[in-house]
């Protein structure tokens, strides 16, 4: 859909979504579809590895003492098909449109979920997660890729933590309440195995209505883009982006941040349900459990989002990263330390902490990537940043899923928190740097 114009030369009228001034072209309507998209995205990405420890003890059985191997690996294999999609999806979506990327992913991550409570073994579970890595490497880069087109500069701040208050709500409700599904099943008269099925058919019928609602987006490519360039071509451009170092420290930000949340999703999870069973509790009782802890970290993930954003308006936005990173530090560190994930004040402060630094890393990232993609090519630069986010979790996930098992179950979050203080050390040589404009 596009503004009427009286002549050729006239340029489409901004509109604006409440506060927030958007781009020529984009209209209230594109930003409420998307604002749909950021609220159910994180939740669907993160609620099959949440609920993945239930199928391991009910669907599949794998022993106790070999769970953090097998979710280290799954995660490690989902994210090589992500790592090699990422960018493909971005230069994508500068051919054809961010809709249609959208719709795709959707689609796909349906088939994904509908698939899953059917495995009967981690070989088929491995099978279904590579189709879901296809669908999180489409919407994932569509997420950050439509919220650096829609907002004028000066209010992307303000858009950015808007979409990731929607993306923290849409997680607390997967998380902390939707988590509990199974249950809710259970005492409806289903038997273990069936309660986990019809959770994951819920959530494969969200996916399905937001393909529908994903029509709703701006139509076509972006304005910027006056002719379809080869695939090659759009992704050697992201790359070559990078030779601007507030590009290259978006990129190593996105690293870190992409990790986050997989790392808390996965093996938080794991941890308080591992802690839960230790105390008795039957496996829908821990899933409760890792509920109530997730909606910690999200609840507070939530209520700092809006400042957050607020604040990127108004400061340097690598300086946002140094202070976005020194909070992830703390805490990533706070719980990497803990001796049990799920009772006591020390654990509830540093859940608190985790999504503080969670929600601050996710939004520095965007808020720099956004700020600094050109616009010709700007899917390829986002899709090659989701490169280096899924290169992150690829890496962390592998190592911490070694060390959950061989070391202790916060080694994860010890490892996070080592990365982020090399992170550190980058934005502030990047800060003392002048600044460089990046081509297109």
């Amino acid at each position: 859909m596009s503004e009427p114009a009286t002549g050729p030369e006239r340029a489409p009228t901004t509109r604006s979504f409440g506060p927030i001034r958007l781009m020529p072209g984009v209209l209230p309507s594109h930003v409420s579809a998307y604002l749909w998209a950021a609220f159910v995205s994180i939740g669907v990405f993160t609620y099959a590895t949440a609920l993945q420890p239930y199928l391991l003890e009910v669907n599949i059985g794998v022993p106790q003492g070999e769970r953090g191997r097998v979710t280290g690996d799954l995660q490690f294999w989902q994210e090589i098909v992500t790592l090699l999609l990422f960018g493909v999806f971005g230069a994508w979506s500068d051919r054809v449109g961010r809709r249609t990327v959208y719709i795709f992913g959707f689609l796909v991550t349906a088939l994904a979920y509908a698939a899953f409570p059917f495995a009967d073994d981690t070989g088929q579970l491995l099978i279904y997660r590579l189709v879901f890595a296809v669908g999180v490497a489409a919407l994932g880069g569509m997420l950050a890729t439509v919220l650096a087109d829609y907002p004028q500069d000066p209010d992307r701040g303000k858009l950015t933590g808007l979409s990731f208050t929607l993306n923290a709500l849409g997680a607390l409700l997967f998380l902390a309440f939707l988590v509990r599904m199974p249950q809710w099943y259970r005492d409806a008269g289903l038997s273990e195995v069936d309660a986990g099925r019809a959770a994951y058919l819920t959530v494969a019928a969200v996916c399905l209505v937001s393909a529908g609602l994903m029509a709703f987006l701006k139509p076509g490519r972006p304005e910027q883009v006056d002719e379809r360039l080869p695939l090659t071509t759009l992704v050697s451009q992201g790359l070559a982006a990078g030779r601007n170092p507030r590009v290259s420290l978006a990129y190593a930000a996105s690293f870190a941040a992409r990790a986050d949340l997989a790392i808390i999703a996965t093996f938080f999870t794991l941890w308080v349900q591992k802690a839960a069973l230790a105390d008795g509790l039957t496996p829908a009782q821990a899933a409760q459990s890792q509920g109530m802890m997730f909606g910690i970290v999200q609840g507070c993930a939530l209520l700092w989002a809006p400042f957050f954003g607020w604040l990127a308006d108004k400061i340097d936005r690598v300086t946002l990263v140094i202070i976005a990173t020194v909070l992830s530090i703390l805490g990533y560190g706070g719980v990497g330390l803990l001796s049990d994930p799920s009772t006591g004040g020390a654990a509830f402060a540093a859940a608190a902490m985790l999504g503080v630094g969670q929600a601050s890393g996710i939004l520095a990232s965007q808020v720099l990537i956004g700020q600094e993609s050109p616009g010709a090519y700007r899917g390829a630069v986002i899709g090659v940043a989701g490169f280096f986010g899924a290169l992150g979790i690829l890496g962390i996930s592998k190592a911490g899923g070694i060390t959950f098992d061989a070391w202790r179950p916060g080694a994860p979050f010890i490892i996070m928190a080592a990365a982020n203080a090399a992170l550190l050390a980058y934005a502030i040589w990047v800060r003392t740097r002048p600044r460089q404009a990046t081509p297109g």
